[in-house]
């Protein structure tokens, strides 16, 4: 990936066994404070920033209405108290400070020191270094919601400036495996796309080197709105399209991605395109907005709406490219895995399904990217609990990675019969919130799963064990009385270890919710003397009443 399109290697770094001087940094009073006011995008205020930290400086904003809202903010977040009170010997707001997208996923799965409400961890450096120990309010926190709502009408331009930082530090270049592609399929597009692109990146480009945007940059957005408005709405209908188109069972999907990968590349690389486009104009309307301080109480409210809108609208949109963009890659690596079908069709040649399967990625990793996220993918499955005659085959341990529903860990997977006139050889699967059952020739060629159950509707689960045969398994749940056989292989041994287990794994999540119990008062009273515990005399005497 060329450098421009690298994420900041910057990062608050939680104190951690394996970073050796973290506690020392951490015993030491904060020198940095961060205001986190989106998720990964804080305001960073501090005497002096710290050596090879990386700070994003406020841009296209006039020096008055910056240092107007920093004032308000460092007061608003109590930041200006802790220097009056000498905690810090001055507090500037250097610019803006982005956390690695890693280091968002760090902070959902730990919890942070906090003192005096403030979060406290280290800036580290792009080289691992500790650069500095630092408070932050996080965007999540009631302190940083609090801040948002003093700051009232000014909260517009806050969100303003990171809305160009986030622009001026992403540049959407076209990502080269799927250009061709889409220039093929929307030739008459092209140009259109391309042209808005460039004049918006142009106008971006020259507002950042004069500091506003003046009526000279402007004037050139303002005359392509309507090409703006037109071509996203185009390719956001074309990707609706297939995201219905692929709202439905596996074998349909699978088969309109065979049809159309082609077509959905490109639908998607246009629409990141044309996304883009709008939303820099936007930014660039707002930013030209403010500089109009003759009517400056009517603007704040303008920009208000006109930032919220904005960024949601554009969240929507990313939203949907994003879901369509992992679907597509998750069944092109399904296919990749499957014997029937390894490759699909690409203009005048066929290409294999791995460069089909790069193509994805290399897309899906440019929205994480813009969104400031980490591209994922499920982690290969590695059941604790498995009941087969031998090893779990690989293949379907592969293909079961991209089909197991809610990308949760695989808790079990067993070797099982369907209990029918014919039979069939089937998998019975568990993760930690449903149970699933599919034949056998289902999963490994055409890389489906048949039925699943949620474990809250799972009633009861009955094991029972038979002479010279495998045993039997009969889970009930809400709607289905389901019964699963085992092979001679699960009668005695290990894999009558492991069958128990499995029945006891699924008897552990057996619940009968409030709604659906019954009472009749022929059986209250006798019901309840039977079930009562029998209790000899001198034990019931020492019980409490």
């Amino acid at each position: 990936m060329p450098p421009e399109f690298e994420e900041s290697a910057n990062k608050v770094s939680m104190p951690a066994d394996d970073v050796p001087d973290a506690t020392v940094a951490l015993d030491e009073e904060p020198t940095v404070s961060l205001v986190e006011i989106e998720p990964g995008l804080a305001v960073l205020f501090a005497d002096q920033p710290p050596v090879g930290f990386d700070v994003i400086p406020f841009e296209m904003m006039s020096t008055q209405a910056n240092k107007g809202l920093t004032d308000k903010l460092a007061l608003a977040s109590g930041i200006g108290n802790l220097a009056a009170q000498g905690a810090q010997s001055a507090v500037n707001a250097h610019g803006l400070v982005r956390l690695a997208p890693e280091t968002l996923q760090a902070l959902n799965r730990a919890r942070p020191m906090t003192s005096g409400g403030w979060n406290l961890g280290s800036l580290v450096t792009g080289k691992g270094r500790i650069a500095a120990s630092v408070r932050w309010a996080p965007v999540t926190g009631a302190q940083t919601a609090s801040i948002l709502s003093a700051l009232g009408p000014a909260a517009a331009l806050l969100a303003l400036q990171v809305q160009l930082a986030s622009i001026s530090r992403r540049i959407d270049e076209n990502v080269e495996l799927t250009r061709d592609v889409l220039r093929a399929l929307h030739e008459d597009q092209w140009a259109t796309l391309l042209g808005l692109h460039e004049t918006t990146m142009r106008a971006v480009r020259e507002a950042q080197a004069a500091g506003t945007v003046n009526d000279h940059i402007y004037s050139a957005i303002a005359t392509r709105d309507p090409d703006l408005r037109k071509q996203r709405l185009l390719f956001r209908s074309f990707v609706r399209g297939h995201i219905d188109a692929l709202d439905t069972d596996g074998q349909s999907r699978r088969a309109h991605i065979q049809k159309n990968v082609e077509q959905i590349l490109a639908d998607a690389h246009g629409m990141l395109m044309a996304e883009w486009s709008w939303y820099r104009s936007q930014v660039l309307r707002a930013s030209h907005i403010s500089r109009d301080e003759a009517h400056a109480v009517e603007n704040e409210r303008l920009l208000a709406e006109l930032v919220a809108d904005t960024q949601r609208e554009h969240s929507r949109a990313m939203d949907e490219v994003g879901g369509l963009l992992t679907d597509l890659e998750r069944q092109c690596r399904l296919i990749a895995e499957l014997p029937a079908e390894r490759s699909l069709p690409f203009t005048a040649k066929r290409q294999n399904i791995r460069d089909t399967v790069a193509m994805a990625e290399a897309l899906a990793e440019r929205v994480a990217i813009l969104r400031n996220r980490v591209h994922t993918q499920p982690a290969p499955l590695d059941p604790p609990l498995t009941a087969f005659p031998e090893a779990v085959p690989d293949e379907v341990l592969r293909i079961l990675r991209w089909i197991v529903p809610g990308d949760q860990p695989l808790l079990a997977i067993a070797d099982v019969n369907l209990d029918r006139l014919v039979g069939d050889d089937a998998y019975l699967g568990v993760t930690p919130d449903r149970f699933f059952i599919s034949a056998q020739g289902a999963v490994r060629k055409q890389g489906i799963i048949e039925r699943e159950f949620p474990l809250a509707d799972l009633r009861y689960v009955r094991f029972r064990e038979r002479d010279k045969r495998g045993p039997v398994l009969d889970v009930i749940t809400t709607e289905e009385n389901i019964r699963l056989t085992f092979d001679d292989w699960a009668g005695k041994g290990q894999g009558l270890d492991d069958t128990r287990r499995l029945a006891n794994l699924l008897a552990a999540a057996m619940n009968l919710p409030e709604a659906e119990r019954r009472t009749d008062p022929l059986l209250t009273g006798s019901l309840r003397d039977a079930t009562r515990p029998s209790i000899p005399p001198a034990k019931a005497d020492a019980l409490p009443r």
